[in-house]
């Protein structure tokens, strides 16, 4: 079971999205606050979080020193997805640097929740594409002192293709029709590619694409 924390100040949001989850066999609502400090102490208290589904504008403790706060903590922290209604820069950027492991947006669909909720859960990250786009713009406006170089990753010419779309913020179908290639092959090569180079995910292979120049 995924034990979910849902954390927003407005009642309509924390019980709307506990009525979805709840549908889940494999997610149970374990707390709901309306701010960071409710959460907090709900956890200092005994319970359990695997996950933390969290907006950012609160009263009394807000999304972003959720987050820090959470990271301050000794014992086994829970995976934190940013859920909210704000893609501004400066806050998309802060709730990264901070900490936050996803970041969507409310006005995503319940499957893209669920997917996202299950793939923050086991370890992974997920940035909506609006999200995407504002990191990897900040990305290629920073100076060529930060590009990357690929050379040592002996990545073959298909995987640089592959990489070079995923940097471009291409979905593995779109990449297959793209190439004229299988979505099997698509999902090979970029395994491959994830493996060559260190990249936790797509999102972070879509970032070392953007600084080496490819997109």
């Amino acid at each position: 079971m995924i034990r979910v924390a849902i954390v927003d100040d407005q009642h309509l949001v924390r019980d709307g999205l506990a009525l979805m989850l709840a549908a889940e066999d494999d997610i149970e609502v374990v707390c709901r606050a309306a701010h960071g400090g409710e959460l907090i102490d709900s956890i200092n208290s005994g319970s359990a979080v695997d996950l933390v589904l969290l907006d950012l504008r609160m009263p009394v403790m807000d999304g972003i020193s959720t987050i820090q706060a959470l990271q301050m903590r000794r014992e086994v922290k829970p995976a934190v997805l940013v859920v909210t209604t704000f893609d501004r820069d400066e806050l998309v950027l802060s709730a990264i640097v901070a900490g936050a492991d996803g970041y969507i947006l409310k006005s995503s669909s319940r499957n893209e929740l669920l997917r996202a909720v299950r793939t923050v859960a086991v370890g992974g990250s997920v940035l909506a594409s609006e999200v995407t786009a504002i990191v990897l713009g900040t990305v290629r406006k920073q100076p060529s002192a930060a590009r990357a170089d690929l050379t040592s990753f002996g990545l073959t010419s298909r995987e640089l293709d592959i990489l070079r779309l995923v940097g471009r913020g291409l979905s593995n179908q779109e990449i297959a029709d793209h190439l004229i290639i299988s979505m099997h092959t698509v999902k090979t090569h970029l395994t491959s590619v994830l493996a060559k180079t260190g990249s936790r995910d797509r999102t972070h292979a879509a970032l070392l694409a953007v600084r080496a120049e490819l997109a």
